[in-house]
């Protein structure tokens, strides 16, 4: 059993360090475009969680309090990743931008009957659609 479990863990240590060999080199990344991806996907889920927070507030899973609270510091972390992508000249700043985001995430995640917000493929919970 023990022989066994060494050449199991044997295997997965070849494994682990033959996979980056076997890929070949990795192209060059652009050190400002890896800082744009990530400040992107920071924007994006600070923008998503503006939503949530928003459709939990309106189904009474969130007080009006803790919303605002959430709400100021999801806020302030899709302003700074807006600003970090514009210092890199990938982005606008101004409150204008982060309003028509936050706006057409909400188009795409209201009912197409009711206009309640739902999550994306699931059933309304206001009037039951599906589609």
């Amino acid at each position: 059993m023990e022989l066994f479990l060494i050449v199991v863990l044997l295997a997965i240590a070849l494994a682990y360090i033959s996979v980056p060999l076997l890929r070949g080199a990795r192209k060059d990344v652009d050190a400002t475009t890896v800082q744009m991806e990530e400040a992107g996907a920071r924007k994006e889920a600070a923008l998503g969680a503006l939503v949530d927070i928003e459709n939990e507030r309106l189904i009474g899973k969130l007080s009006n309090t803790d919303f605002e609270q959430l709400r100021e510091e999801y806020e302030v972390h899709a302003l700074a990743a807006l600003r970090e992508l514009d210092a890199l000249g990938a982005g606008e700043t101004d409150d204008d931008q982060l309003e028509a985001e936050i706006a057409a995430m909400r188009a795409r995640m209201a009912c197409p009957e009711c206009g309640a917000l739902r999550t994306p493929g699931e059933a309304c919970g206001k009037c039951g659609s599906d589609s």
